[in-house]
């Protein structure tokens, strides 16, 4: 089966655009069939949502490479490149959604088959709970910037279609068709919110930005740890750290007594690695070691 070889991310995104295929298919018709313009809305939503989870999964499969001669730090940006992708996807579909609604809104929009959109709403809507839970749980578990993004996306379909379908409800119930473009409007501006999420969260990996204090803390603390067990380290500096998709890449200097031997340092080195690595996983650690004779121009920390 083509599952098989695929690893975990890659079947959860694989399932995405399964689900988006035939839920865009669905809201296609009943949009079709009602004139609804949110019922409409949603389908064009769910139309890049599909184009969004092939772009995961390419970003994901890639993102696994092992580096090479070209990219010695592997390939982990390609889930940050998909995150912002699908960002400025969706501020293209939050402000086309804006334009249909003030239309509507403005001229007026004919709707029939009400319990029929109503019915499709809220399928999509608990469908899409499920699928982007479950997204977000194993970008969690990868730390996987592409499954997040994803995630997030349709976190929006969520809301948007069980809007659609309260406004519809209202709708029927009231004779108020106004209500239609009114919840489209809603939806455009949280597509245009999630967009701005999504595209400020990856362009920060993408410039190199340190990680988030509570991690940088985690590395200071399993050096001050180790430093209480091993009387050959003096302490540290120049502690610097970013991300590459899931991979965290964390160099600095460590110094050690004058007359520690290689053997002892290069083993200093490897078990305070392998420390950070059970703290911080998907991390690459490179510790440059120097003597103590160091601290006189390198205050430690």
């Amino acid at each position: 089966m083509v599952l098989t070889g695929m690893d975990k991310k890659s079947r959860t995104v694989l399932f995405s655009i399964s689900s988006n295929a035939i839920l865009l298919t669905v809201k296609l018709v009943a949009g079709l069939l009602t004139g609804s313009v949110s019922v409409l809305s949603e389908a064009v939503h769910s139309a890049t949502d599909l184009v969004a989870s092939v772009v995961a999964l390419v970003a994901v499969r890639r993102s696994d490479s092992p580096p090479d001669e070209d990219h010695n730090y592997g390939h982990g940006r390609f889930e940050n490149l998909a995150g912002v992708f699908e960002g400025f996807v969706l501020f293209g579909v939050g402000g086309w959604i804006l334009y249909g609604a003030v239309d509507n809104i403005v001229n007026g929009a004919e709707l029939e088959l009400l319990g029929l959109g109503i019915v499709v709403m809220a399928l999509s809507a608990v469908v899409n709970l499920f699928v982007s839970e479950w997204l977000l749980r194993v970008a969690r578990e990868t730390d996987s910037r592409a499954l997040e993004a994803e995630g997030y996306n349709l976190r929006t379909d969520v809301w948007g279609a069980a809007g659609v379908a309260v406004g519809l409800t209202g709708a029927l119930v009231t004779g108020w068709t106004i209500l239609d473009p009114i919840i489209a409007a809603l939806i455009g501006v949280a597509v245009l919110w999630t967009a701005f999420r999504l595209v400020s969260r990856s362009t920060r990996v993408l410039l190199d930005e340190s990680l988030p204090e509570a991690e940088l803390h985690v590395v200071e603390r399993v050096i001050a740890e180790y430093a209480h067990s091993e009387t050959a380290i003096r302490g540290f500096h120049k502690l610097r750290a970013r991300k590459s998709g899931p991979q965290r890449h964390i160099d600095f200097h460590l110094q050690l007594k004058a007359e520690t031997t290689l053997g002892e340092a290069h083993k200093i080195s490897d078990t305070l690695e392998e420390r950070i690595r059970r703290s911080l996983p998907n991390s690459d650690v490179l510790i440059h070691l120097e003597d103590d004779r160091s601290l006189a121009n390198e205050p430690a920390r």
